[in-house]
């Protein structure tokens, strides 16, 4: 394939809005440059270009379960009673399932905005397999679904801290340190051929590992983002803060050196004093709004973390959401309720609020994953996505007040095309493989949905 020219009417680039350019994009999948528009030839895209946004948290075995966890019994409902569905969930899944699954739901991403996802996979042995099946059939639905993929296979060996015997339900979970390894070296030699496949590793928790591990387990394992949940749950701050006096950021940051390749997922109840020494690590805080809502973990002060200059970026987690705009309307609503003013992630500086949210996740997200996307520039993966610009509640506002629109109505239709490393994925606010897949999806969920999820 030749390289391609696009003309935007407006791109937002990392100096700002630039108008009526035009952006080469090599046979690769790159962009070679982005120019002012001499081309008359390149083809018009339909509406204002911002670069595709990349999706740090994802677990895809949960889209399973949307919207079926809305029952309560008599007792207290919360992350802790959501988790045994979703383990139950997780026990009728095989590899071939999870596939299906997980191209059904990167299609979906898609369409919300996301071109590279953070994939936080933990359930290795599906139906009694080896824990290399259920990877590569994660990274076969990211090639079917046409997305940038940052495998983040997940080190799980306790119930808690102490180093508590796992459930039953969590053996499909469970990783020996060496397994581990050997895991993580055999997709390397896997994902080294593929442009739109990146490997990172992911320590579950420091419930779920010893701590004293992680420095040795990262030295073994030098390339790649790390990721890892920490201080989601006020229960399991209690717990680290009994199980060694100290809340579980200050534990990690004592045990590791926190940098660039660390994504802290969630950090909900990381204290002033944890959010200093995260902003000054360099390392991202990945956030997932409507999971944090959904699941009552509380909410991330995150107008502090960019103050002290921070990064952050977004993920979909449990994908009852799968849209990158809700994540961010999310973000800053549940910032301005529990500060009782608008607008909050902006900052004092003043500016835009579609735009600051947009630019600063992207630039986390692409950190985050260790992916060269996050900002339309020379060298950098041509993803994209085009907003509509005939759509009646765009037409006629300018670029910010397009994007404000998109961040604070969340509206999936606004979204018209999603390129990929050059290629369209997404025209209409479709997918190409939505027909084709939906049958085969509904169909398994809703056999899984027969069997109690």
């Amino acid at each position: 394939m030749s390289s391609q020219a696009f003309h935007c009417p407006f791109l937002l680039s990392a100096d700002g809005w630039r108008k009526d350019v035009v952006m080469t994009v090599s046979s690769a999948g790159f962009i070679e440059r982005i120019v002012n528009r001499t081309d008359e030839n390149a083809p018009t895209l339909p509406g204002i270009v911002i670069p595709g946004m990349p999706n740090v948290h994802s677990h895809a075995h949960q889209r399973i379960i949307a919207g079926l966890t809305g029952r309560r019994g008599r007792d207290e409902d919360s992350f802790w009673s959501w988790r045994e569905l979703m383990y139950h969930a997780v026990g009728l899944l095989t590899p071939t399932d999870l596939e299906l699954l997980a191209t059904w739901l990167y299609l979906e991403l898609v369409e919300g905005g996301y071109t590279s996802v953070g994939e936080f996979h933990y359930p290795h042995r599906l139906a009694d397999c080896e824990p290399i099946a259920t990877s590569r059939a994660l990274m076969a639905a990211a090639g079917k679904a046409g997305c940038g993929l940052t495998l983040l296979p997940v080190w799980y060996r306790y119930a808690g801290f102490g180093r508590q015997a796992p459930e039953v339900e969590q053996q499909p979970f469970i990783l020996g340190r060496q397994a581990f390894v050997e895991l993580i070296q055999t997709l390397a030699e896997q994902v080294a051929s593929d442009d739109l496949l990146h490997l990172g590793m992911a320590p579950h928790s420091l419930r779920a590992i010893d701590v004293a591990d992680l420095a040795g387990l990262a030295a073994d394992l030098p390339e790649g983002p790390i990721h890892v949940h920490i201080a989601e749950q006020k229960a399991e701050v209690e717990a680290c803060l009994a199980a060694t006096g100290k809340r579980p950021v200050e534990l990690l940051a004592d045990h590791v050196e926190l940098d660039e390749r660390w994504c802290l997922i969630h950090a909900t109840h990381a204290s002033d004093r944890d959010i200093i020494r995260i902003a000054r690590s360099g390392a991202v805080v990945g956030l997932c709004p409507t999971t944090e809502a959904d699941l009552g973990d509380g909410i991330f002060p995150a107008d502090r973390l960019l103050e002290a200059g921070g990064r952050l970026a977004i993920g979909s987690d449990s994908n009852l959401m799968t849209t990158a705009a809700a994540e961010l309307q999310m973000l800053e609503w549940t910032q301005r309720l529990s500060r009782h003013q608008r607008n909050v992630l902006v900052g004092k500086g003043g500016g835009h609020i579609g735009r600051t949210l947009w630019v600063q996740a992207a630039a986390g997200g692409a950190q985050a994953l260790a992916q060269p996307v996050g900002e339309l520039s020379p060298g950098r993966r041509a993803d994209f996505v085009v907003l509509a610009g005939d759509h009646p509640l765009l037409r006629g506002l300018t670029p910010d007040q397009q994007l404000d629109a998109l961040v604070t109505m969340a509206r999936p239709d606004f979204l018209d095309e999603v390129y990929v490393a050059g290629q369209r994925r997404v025209c209409g606010a479709v997918h190409h493989l939505r027909a084709e897949l939906s049958e085969p999806f509904a169909e398994l969920r809703a056999r899984l949905a027969g069997h109690g999820v």
